[in-house]
């Protein structure tokens, strides 16, 4: 009995003293360079607004944040790259809807399991998407391109550079019931490139990454996906006001590995809260497309479980087979 005890009374004190120990290294943490995963390509909204929030950061913790981009599979390879680094608060991963929940319904054998493999730390913001053609098309409204891919079945196309809008373009195939032909690219900004040189017909992506194109008379908007107007474009209808009640939208925030010490979480996630207040920050975001939000670890790893399985729902209506 005496052994067992003293046993225990060991275990108890190794176990404190490793408590101990980890308190006081998150305490001086950050003392290096952190790194900031994007897994998607550089110029897009998600990288442009990642870029303002690293630059906040580096302010607030005293140590640089670096952006770095990890392409490939539409962001599988940097989340899978993410999930490997060590839990030490010296990197973060830029999440969304998409790489964080919908692409482990859209893809075969996931290597990762965001809900358990990571911890959510702040949102960054969330974004609308905009139904958006080239400027020199016949297509004036979202019926226009409708009754075209009915009366063309199968020789209109629309690119996508991400899972999001790969998955906005095959919600609009089911609810139009039409069939216009997905063109993969490496990144948005690939795809508006042949999209404003009129190479495909279609692309849905949010609608502030495609605002410089809009405004230099190269793509015209037809429908955000959005409930309410677009602030960048007031004048642009909503899907339902155009006729067809679609809706879709993503969230974009931070996340770190898991087993992360929980001190590093909280002061990670009460900076970004903080920064997200400031005006002159909401402003940066909000000329990404983004519409800056303020939740912190609790509020946003809420919205991330919602939103895993609400995706789940969504690939499986609109018909998505994974690849």
């Amino acid at each position: 009995m005496k052994n067992i005890t003293r046993r225990l009374m060991l275990s108890g004190a190794i176990a404190c003293a490793l408590l101990g120990s980890a308190n006081a290294w998150a305490q001086t943490w950050p003392n290096k360079p952190i790194r900031m995963i994007v897994p998607l390509a550089p110029g897009g909204g998600t990288d442009i607004a990642a870029r303002v929030v690293a630059n906040y950061l580096t302010e607030a913790l005293g140590q640089q944040v670096i952006i770095e981009n990890k392409l490939g599979a539409n962001g599988v390879v940097g989340v899978d790259f993410a999930s490997k680094a060590a839990p030490d608060g010296y990197t973060i991963l830029v999440g969304s809807t998409t790489t964080m929940a919908a692409n482990n319904f859209m893809y075969k054998n996931p290597t990762v399991d965001p809900l358990k493999d990571f911890l959510p730390v702040a949102i960054l913001g969330t974004i609308e998407f905009a139904m958006v053609v080239p400027a020199s098309s016949n297509y004036n409204s979202l019926k226009d391109l409708i009754s075209a891919a009915k009366n063309n079945p199968g020789k209109l196309s629309y690119g996508f550079g991400s899972s999001a809008a790969l998955l906005c373009g095959e919600m609009f195939n089911a609810a139009a019931g039409i069939q216009i032909v997905k063109v993969p690219y490496k990144g948005t900004p690939q795809s508006l490139t042949d999209l404003a040189a009129d190479r495909i017909q279609l692309v849905c992506e949010p609608l502030g990454t495609s605002m410089s194109l809009i405004k230099a008379g190269k793509l015209r908007p037809l429908a955000v996906t959005s409930v309410n107007r677009h602030g960048l474009a007031p004048e642009v209808p909503t899907m339902a006001e155009a006729g067809l009640p679609m809706e879709h939208a993503t969230w974009a925030g931070f996340f770190v590995p898991a087993k992360t010490p929980k001190e590093i979480i909280t002061r990670l996630s009460n900076e970004i809260v903080k920064m997200m207040a400031r005006p002159e920050v909401q402003e940066k975001i909000r000329d990404t497309g983004f519409v800056p939000r303020q939740l912190g670890s609790d509020e946003f790893g809420a919205t991330h479980r919602n939103d895993y399985t609400r995706m789940e729902k969504l690939i499986k209506q609109a018909g998505i087979s994974p690849e």
